[in-house]
């Protein structure tokens, strides 16, 4: 089964260039999910976990500039951020590096320049494993079945699958619980942090072998769960 493509967050608030680079990457065959603010993009992409890479103008209407975006992005996940910005001095390009940025591209420029950026970018990235092994089981994260060195089979549903893919994607580090729900859960419901923390005990039932004692799903006190790194 081959892996979908790349999704790239684009946040440029000038339509006629945030339409132009739309196109243009949309021809190469990526997936672009584009918005004219960082408030928008914040208020709809909720963990960013489908985002493969984030072009983001520095200059943005709203409260929340590019800068501030890439911040908050950082403390969520690490995909690959280019900044496009008509800021070209150098305190600018070292404040945008600082912010957590990849890379950095000055207006007026090519798209072919751009696009060979976000190739090199993805690249570069390690793509994100179809299945993983967690325990004795090795699930397979697009059908959400999950299989044991035994031949025991576990089906986990949509919102098991989400959570899952957010933990493995994190793996080795902290998740914390509103991220989880932002990211299984629409606006629409009404889960709690008690809801998380009963898929939380549903995986532990599976995958660990005593549950009371996690080796795999870690609570991080003030931190939230975190998925244990694999074995080598």
């Amino acid at each position: 089964m081959s892996s979908p493509p790349p999704t790239i967050l684009l946040v440029e608030d000038e339509p006629f260039l945030r339409k132009g680079i739309r196109l243009n990457l949309e021809a190469e065959g990526y997936t672009v999910v584009d918005y004219d603010s960082a408030d928008s993009a914040l208020a709809s992409q909720n963990s960013f976990a489908e985002i493969s890479l984030g072009i983001f103008d520095i200059m943005l209407p709203g409260e929340i500039d590019g800068l501030e975006l890439c911040r908050k992005i950082r403390s969520r996940t690490d995909f690959p951020v280019i900044f496009l910005t008509a800021r070209s001095a150098l305190t600018d390009k070292l404040e945008a590096f600082r912010a957590g940025a990849d890379d950095y591209l000055t207006k007026p420029f090519e798209l072919e320049e751009l696009l060979m950026r976000v190739q090199v970018r993805l690249r570069s990235r390690p793509a994100m494993a179809v299945s993983e092994t967690i325990g004795a089981f090795r699930l397979d994260l697009e059908s959400g079945l999950a299989t044991s060195s035994s031949g025991e089979v576990v089906r986990f549903n949509d919102r098991e699958k989400k959570i899952l893919r957010l933990l493995v994607q994190n793996r080795g580090r902290p998740v914390h619980r509103s991220d989880i729900l932002d990211h299984a859960w629409s606006s629409a419901e009404s889960p709690t942090n008690r809801t998380v923390d009963n898929y939380i005990v549903k995986f532990r039932k599976i995958f660990e072998k005593d549950p009371t004692r996690p080796r795999w799903f870690i609570t991080r006190h003030g931190q939230g769960y975190e998925l244990a790194a694999a074995e080598n």
